[in-house]
């Protein structure tokens, strides 16, 4: 190992050993904010410390796990402390620390080290996948953590609440909350201070460049004052739900970000949103209205994720349909689709009175530039022979492979003259050089078929050009 590489690593260690205390300050920090954001007992708004501790299990994996456990357990003295007026009961402490501290981390590790493990094997770009696990897998590791922290800390006296199951529901939707809408700015966090090496990747943590450019700054602010009139409207007409449910309103505009602008933009009007209406919350009663805060929250943060994993299934949708429409050696149509595009032309060409042509190419010398040259040179022929054709064809008009070495040209309202022009042109092209690499030409058979002469019948029209096409080889054969 040289110098440098030493170093390196040494570097590397210092910055994954940062990751511990940042952790604990993180949890605590954000412990105390959701203590100071309690719209009921033992029920806040927003549950940071969960989307701390998955972060951290995801990104940094087991290794996160003694700085959450000694998070926890001073939360837990903290809550201790503050049911009993800064009264310890060492007893209720001692087991529900470690109660709170095993439910707690053990819940959030089933999601984390789950995606953890997927994320290797994940695909770079965001896919509605990686989303769907996310939000699911997030929502169930929530929901452990609520369910048994709820019965298991009301067992060992640390908490009271008359309704365990209302408890466990708020707890629940306050730690989803949180998660959903922060663990992509934590994670973010965590590798900018623990490197890329060691602390891992997913894409629905990604942020992307932070380049804002106007257009995204003003659709930012939009969001956020936007969100901030109907939080003020809530408060100055006495708290009315119904203006609560004006939120959707920002909703439709974070899709609108999402759509249009980078990832950073859309993770930040996501962040921005959350902060806003805790911050709300915060700063005036919302009683059980917290609930329909939280949803929004979740509400956007959900379709913030699915709406960037859209590009993806459209590229996806996109290279299914490219499989099914073309042929995958040579990028013609395929024959199956070719023939339904041409019927439906053909059909629309008879309603207008309108011509149609259909050229069919054979191309000569293929078996023997197989044999002498190998099929990767006959593929080369073929691509080269689609490249040139295509390059002859206007709006419209398309190639497609049939078989082997048989194509088909579509002239939707071209007359003979028009297909003639066609064939001589593709010819010339052809004899304008060889194909790159073989330094041999591609020389083909062709045959025309139009619908003046021919029925306006798909198969009939190819039946002819067919016998026109061997006819064509037939005198071709022949000349000198």
């Amino acid at each position: 190992m040289t110098d440098s590489q030493v170093v390196s690593a040494q570097g590397a260690s210092w910055r994954h050993w940062l990751l511990h205390p940042l952790l604990l300050v993180l949890w605590l920090g954000s412990f105390l904010l959701a203590a100071a954001l309690e719209h009921a007992p033992h029920a806040s708004l927003w549950f940071p410390p969960a989307a701390v501790t998955f972060a951290g299990l995801f990104c940094v994996g087991w290794r996160a796990v003694p700085a959450l456990f000694v998070a926890c357990v001073l939360g837990t003295w903290l809550t201790e402390a503050s049911n009993n007026a800064g009264e310890v009961r060492l007893g209720v402490f001692a087991v529900s620390s470690l109660v709170f501290a095993l439910i707690h981390t053990g819940a959030y590790a089933l999601p984390a080290i789950v995606l953890r493990s997927i994320a290797s094997n994940a695909p770079a770009e965001l896919t509605l996948r990686a989303v769907s696990q996310f939000l699911l897998l997030g929502a169930l590791g929530a929901l452990l953590a609520a369910v048994l922290g709820t019965f298991g800390l009301s067992h060992t006296e640390l908490l009271d609440a008359p309704d365990l199951f209302e408890l466990a529901a708020t707890w629940w939707i306050g730690d989803y909350a949180a998660l959903v809408t922060l663990a992509p700015v934590l994670a973010l966090l965590l590798r900018r201070v623990g490197g890329e090496s060691g602390v891992r990747r997913f894409p629905p943590f990604e942020w992307g460049p932070w380049r804002f450019p106007r257009v995204a700054s003003a659709k930012l602010a939009l969001l956020l004052l936007t969100a901030l009139a109907i939080l003020l409207g809530y408060l100055e007409l006495s708290n009315s739900r119904a203006l609560l449910v004006m939120l959707v309103l920002p909703v439709v505009l974070q899709l609108w970000i999402v759509h249009t602008e980078d990832l950073a933009s859309s993770q930040l009007g996501m962040l921005g949103f959350s902060l806003l209406t805790v911050g709300a919350a915060a700063g005036f009663d919302v009683g059980d209205d917290a609930l329909v805060l939280q949803f929004a929250a979740i509400s956007l943060a959900a379709n913030t994720y699915l709406g960037l994993a859209a590009p993806a299934l459209y590229a996806a949708n996109k290279r299914l349909r490219d499989q099914v429409s073309h042929d995958g050696l040579t990028g013609a149509l395929s024959r199956g689709y070719f023939e339904d595009l041409a019927a439906l032309e053909l059909a629309a060409a008879a309603r207008r009175h309108q011509p149609c042509a259909i050229i069919m190419i054979d191309v000569d010398g293929l078996k023997d530039l197989n044999d002498t040259r190998g099929h990767a040179a006959g593929d080369l022929a073929l691509r080269e022979l689609v490249v040139r054709s295509r390059a002859c064809l206007g709006a419209g008009e398309s190639i497609a492979r049939l078989s082997g070495d048989e194509f088909a040209i579509f002239l939707p309202g071209a007359d003979e003259a028009g297909a003639r022009d066609v064939v001589r042109a593709v010819k010339q092209r052809l004899a304008a050089g060889p194909v790159p690499s073989l330094d041999v030409y591609v020389s083909a058979s062709f045959g025309i078929a139009t619908t003046a002469s021919e029925p306006p019948n798909l198969s009939a029209l190819l039946q002819a050009a067919d016998q026109a096409m061997y006819a064509d080889k037939r005198t071709r054969r022949r000349s000198p």
